[in-house]
């Protein structure tokens, strides 16, 4: 009896590796090869699109590090340094804006009689505050400074480089994002001339559907009526931060 229950616990694990095992293998399906390369997706309507997007951002990724390669648009140690001293003159600008206002309210605030107004001047005070006293600790080693990655500012240096290389070579409709222009079409053709260069085949129907749809479907926001200003943000003038409150 003990032998018999002593033995249970492996024949029920060994059996779960061969049914579990059996049951992952068949919802697993090479949706698409290109060259020696496969991509496998699980099956069903569910995860067909998000292949696609899978699929998609995976061959983006590859076309653009092979541009970058080509036309030697690297990140190189002066423009590193650009980077970091557009962030070092960042901070000293907006920590002087804020203390500037910080005085400013200090002196409206005085003056006001209006409750509701008070209320809202006095939070946003407190909110000053904070920052100034974290910037304190900040210059005295209490709190530690955080710096941008390394990686992240090659990954800023080589994409505007990319954006403005690509639409020299293909121009095309011009996405907006929050950080600026982007050459949606130029990348588009990229991957299309990847696809046909390497010959992308497809063994799932739903997932080519969602692939092409996703690759030429419009920016969300699209630049119109100028001409595209790629200029990373670190060459520009550094913005103001509180204008008004």
């Amino acid at each position: 009896m003990r032998g018999s229950q002593a033995r249970m616990p492996r024949k029920i694990v060994l059996t779960c590796l061969l049914v579990c095992g059996a049951q992952a293998w068949a919802q697993t399906i090479v949706a698409a090869r290109m060259a020696n390369q496969e991509w496998h997706c699980e099956a069903g309507a569910r995860s067909q699109d998000a292949c696609a997007q899978r699929l998609l951002e995976a061959l983006k990724a590859r076309a653009e590090a092979e541009f970058i390669a080509e036309n030697e648009l690297y990140a190189n140690d002066a423009e590193f340094a650009e980077l970091e001293a557009y962030q070092r003159n960042f901070e000293a600008h907006d920590r002087g804006q804020r203390a500037r206002k910080l005085n400013e309210l200090d002196a409206r605030l005085q003056a006001i009689n209006d409750p509701a107004d008070r209320a809202r001047l006095e939070e946003f005070r407190a909110v000053l505050v904070r920052l100034a006293r974290y910037e304190t600790d900040l210059d005295t080693g209490v709190e530690e400074r955080m710096q941008v990655p390394r990686e992240t500012m090659r990954q800023w240096i080589e994409s505007a480089k990319l954006d403005a290389a690509l639409y020299r070579r293909f121009g095309g409709i011009v996405g907006l994002r929050p950080s600026g222009p982007y050459a949606h079409g130029a990348r588009v053709a990229l991957v299309v001339q990847l696809v046909k260069r390497e010959g992308l085949v497809f063994f799932d129907p739903e997932v080519e559907r969602g692939f092409r749809a996703q690759l030429s479907a419009p920016p969300r926001m699209a630049l119109s009526g100028e001409p595209p200003d790629f200029t990373p943000f670190w060459k520009r003038p550094i913005p103001a931060s509180y204008v008004s409150d």
